[in-house]
This record gives C-alpha cells, sequence and structure tokens, in this order.
C-alpha cells in the first residue's frame, strides 16, 4: 500500500474573540498561519488528527472557529479532547466527526494499511492532569485484538512519559505505569503522539517510540520549575505510515510573530 500521510495539530487554544492573546499570542490567528502555511506548501494528508485543547475558553463560539478553519479536513479529521476541552460541546459541533455522547470519553479507531491508528482519552473533567484506566488499556489490547494489525498507532493529549519538565510533569499523566506496562507487553504498539506541552519530546518505552508535538499557538519552556513562555514559531507534526514502519518529522512556520509576555 501507498504511504499514508498524518497531520497532526495540538494546543490550538482558540478563543471565541478572533483577537484575545493567550500570554500575547493570538492562538486563533497562528492556527489560521498554520493552516494556510500548509496548503501554501501543497501538503495533502489522508488524516488529520487533533491532540487536544482545540480551544481555551470552550465555548461553542471557539469550535465553532476551529472546525471552520480545520474545514479542508472534515472529511477526514479525528480528535480527542485535552484538558481545555469540553466533551459535551466539542461533540454539539463535531457531531459528525465525533461519536458517544454528552460527556462521556471520546476516542476513535481507523486502520491505515497494516497499521491501526487509535485516539486514547486522558481528560480529567475540570483538572490539568489526565489519567489512563485500566478499562482504557482494556479498550486498546480489544482493539488491537480485532483489528489485528502490524502496527499501532496511538494518539493522546498528555504525554504517557515523564518529559524531564519539573512544572509540566507535575501536570502530567496519571496511570501513565499501565500504559508504559502495555508497550513493554504488547510490541505491535511502535508510535505515540502527544500534546499538552507545547513543545517537542521524544522517548521510547519497549517498541514504542513517543513524541510530544509544538504548539499551533503558544510555545513552552520546559526549564524551570514555574509555566514558562518561549518566542517560537507554531508548528506541527507529520507522519507517514508505510508497511515497514513509520517516519515523522516536526514542523515550524519559518518565524515566531510574536513573543509572550508574562
Amino acid at each position: 500500500m501507498a504511504t499514508v500521510r498524518i497531520l497532526q495539530l495540538t494546543d490550538l487554544h482558540v478563543f471565541q474573540e478572533p483577537e484575545v492573546r493567550l500570554k500575547g499570542i493570538p492562538t486563533r490567528e497562528l492556527l489560521e498561519d498554520v493552516v494556510r502555511h500548509i496548503g501554501e506548501a501543497g501538503e495533502t494528508f489522508d488524516y488529520v488528527v487533533v491532540t487536544g485543547d482545540h480551544t481555551h475558553d470552550e465555548l461553542p463560539e471557539s469550535y465553532q472557529a476551529v472546525r471552520r478553519i480545520l474545514g479542508p479536513w472534515l472529511d477526514r479529521l479525528w480528535q480527542v479532547p485535552g484538558n481545555h476541552d469540553d466533551r459535551s460541546v466539542l461533540r454539539s459541533v463535531f457531531g459528525d466527526r465525533v461519536s458517544g455522547v454528552g460527556r462521556d470519553r471520546i476516542a476513535f479507531s481507523f486502520k491505515a494499511g497494516q497499521w491501526l491508528c487509535m485516539g486514547v482519552d486522558t481528560q480529567v473533567p475540570g483538572a490539568v492532569p489526565g489519567t489512563i484506566e485500566a478499562d482504557q488499556i482494556e479498550w486498546i489490547r480489544q482493539q488491537i485484538q480485532w483489528a489485528n494489525p502490524d502496527r499501532v498507532a496511538l494518539f493522546m493529549h498528555h504525554p504517557p512519559v515523564d518529559v524531564g519538565s519539573l512544572w509540566m510533569d507535575a501536570i502530567g499523566l496519571s496511570g501513565k505505569e499501565l500504559l508504559q506496562d502495555l508497550f513493554n507487553t504488547e510490541s505491535r504498539i511502535q508510535l505515540v503522539c502527544c500534546g499538552h506541552v507545547h513543545h517537542e519530546f521524544s522517548s521510547q518505552v519497549g517498541n514504542a517510540k513517543i513524541f510530544s508535538t509544538p504548539a499551533t499557538g503558544i510555545q513552552f519552556s520546559p526549564a524551570g520549575s514555574q509555566p514558562a513562555f518561549v518566542a517560537e514559531p507554531p508548528g506541527y507534526r507529520v507522519i507517514e505510515l508505510t508497511d515497514e514502519g513509520f517516519s515523522t518529522t516536526v514542523c515550524r512556520l519559518p518565524v515566531a510573530r510574536f513573543s509572550p509576555v508574562p
């Protein structure tokens, strides 16, 4: 089969009002910049995955703005929530793309050649840290059993490992050892793509290579013990899946047009 190309976008943090800024960063404007940049580069994708924090204020109008901006990819869009998402509002706006009802977890599963791609919901409503629970591990195992793929990719908001940042790891994933145990026993899980930390990071557990991806808006610094922000361009991740494995790279816009403020 031909190469399957996936675009990962994460941590959009869009507000209801277009001009509102997050720490000095106009998140909606930069999301539009990212989408425009991809279009002008002639990039095409079979699937587009958003790994959470579609909005910052969790309002219907904000999700509607995200839907409009991502309009070119609605027919291939897959989503999981982040800590700045409201599951029920996300469903109300993206009901044709998101299964389930109300505040139930949002997950997905689709075949891409010899790969099985799954979205895992790590959100804890009302909290910044995330969690993974035993029933979610069992769901992943069942999906793999039913699909019997050669390889598996997971998409989630909170990374399943510490990223080496005091302040980010303090708001990380509870229950991550359950996922790590799964990675060590299920060798077909080979790729894990995350958001939440607003910068590029990589690690490995078992056969699973784990990546975090820069935000489409504000960028975080992992340094220090308190939240810190940096003047770096917004970015996204391109993933290419083949029968033999995968390749992935982070792409950023050419320049950082805005600097964060405290």
